[in-house]
């Protein structure tokens, strides 16, 4: 029995299941070709637009513009357009992609002309620039609230007050032999000149003088003050009365004595600068009532050294305080002759004579 339907009626060669399948393939094909080929002409339309935003125009003023670190580059196109550089940021954003520099371009401070031409600006970008840097000056002697005024002054991302909270209320772990960790680094903070970037925060710049310290303090010989039964911390207590004490360099070994042989003897040692320390204020002449202040910093009340140093001193101060002049002073006057000296002596009776002979060079 021959079948109902033949080959020939669908076309030679097909099976009964191929029927409509190969035109529908087809038809989807083509539908896909075509989305490709409109998504390319899109694409190259956008790219060609971008370009063509950056082909004309003079060239401006200079302005300065600021790549902080982990911007976007949406973002730095943003930047580029507040400040004139480019038209648009779209358009840079488009051609910046469509070259390869969506995450080439580093952070930095940048000049840059008003129009200027895109290779130039892409080209500085990935480049880079070299943050501005500023150098901070801090004198020894320095108290730690003095450095916060210095330090602010010249770096503008860090304020006084968030200087203290570091190096005062939230210090970073530092070890020294003596000292409590957690408690204010006063004395350890130390007093150079400091090369920063104008973006530093206080915490790296806090963690930067910690390191000088520990750089400079290793040239310290304690051995002495070891037999002594001083600890490192307290090398940099007497240091740091030493150096808002003493004004003449040659000084620095007496009065550390002066202070060693109180101690010994176990007299207040009664430092001026501990009290003006208390006050918060520097004062030229101390009065009475001054001397009565009621805080532990009073060491014309309380006997030993002061609880922490009372400012940041110098690796000069620091070698005097570990190893003090071998002189017998108890001691010392200032002389009041604009020499910046002092009168030392081993007895009250020729302390008070050097105190009379001050009075006298002060009229």
């Amino acid at each position: 029995m021959e079948p109902a339907f033949t080959a020939d009626d669908f076309g030679t060669g097909h099976r009964r299941g191929d029927l409509g399948r190969r035109p529908a393939r087809r038809r989807r094909r083509a539908t896909g070709y075509l989305l490709v080929a409109v998504l390319a002409f899109v694409l190259g339309l956008g790219v060609g637009y971008a370009r063509g935003y950056f082909s004309s125009g003079a060239l401006g003023d200079k302005v300065t513009v600021v790549v902080p670190v982990g911007a976007t580059l949406s973002g730095i196109a943003d930047e580029l357009q507040a400040k004139g550089v480019v038209k648009h940021a779209r358009a840079f954003v488009i051609r910046a992609e469509s070259d390869g520099y969506s995450t080439k371009f580093k952070p930095g401070t940048y000049t840059f002309r008003k129009n200027q031409p895109y290779p130039q600006v892409v080209a500085l970008l990935v480049k880079g620039a070299h943050a501005p840097t500023v150098k901070v000056s801090i004198p020894e002697g320095t108290t730690l609230k003095q450095a916060s005024v210095l330090v602010s002054d010249d770096v503008k991302n860090i304020s006084a007050a968030d200087y203290v909270a570091v190096a005062k209320d939230d210090p970073p772990p530092f070890d020294l032999q003596g000292y409590k960790s957690g408690t204010t680094l006063e004395g350890m903070l130390f007093p150079a000149t400091y090369e920063v970037y104008v973006t530093e925060k206080a915490r790296p710049f806090v963690k930067s003088q910690l390191a000088a310290f520990q750089d400079n303090f290793a040239k310290v010989d304690v051995s002495r003050a070891r037999k002594a039964n001083l600890t490192a911390y307290d090398v940099v207590i007497i240091a740091s009365m030493i150096d808002r004490e003493a004004r003449v360099p040659v000084e620095r070994p007496m009065v550390a004595a002066v202070i060693w042989n109180r101690l010994h003897a176990g007299m207040l040692l009664q430092i001026d600068a501990t009290i003006q320390y208390a006050l918060g204020k520097t004062k030229p002449v101390l009065t009475y009532d001054d001397l009565k202040i009621d805080s532990p910093y009073n060491t014309y009340r309380h006997k030993g050294l002061p609880p922490t140093p009372i400012s940041n001193p110098g690796l000069a101060a620091l070698q005097a305080a570990a190893a003090p002049a071998n002189v017998n002073y108890l001691y010392y006057v200032a002389r009041n002759d604009g020499t910046g000296r002092h009168y030392f002596s081993k007895d009250y009776s020729q302390f008070l004579a050097d105190e009379a002979k001050a009075k006298a060079n002060g009229q």
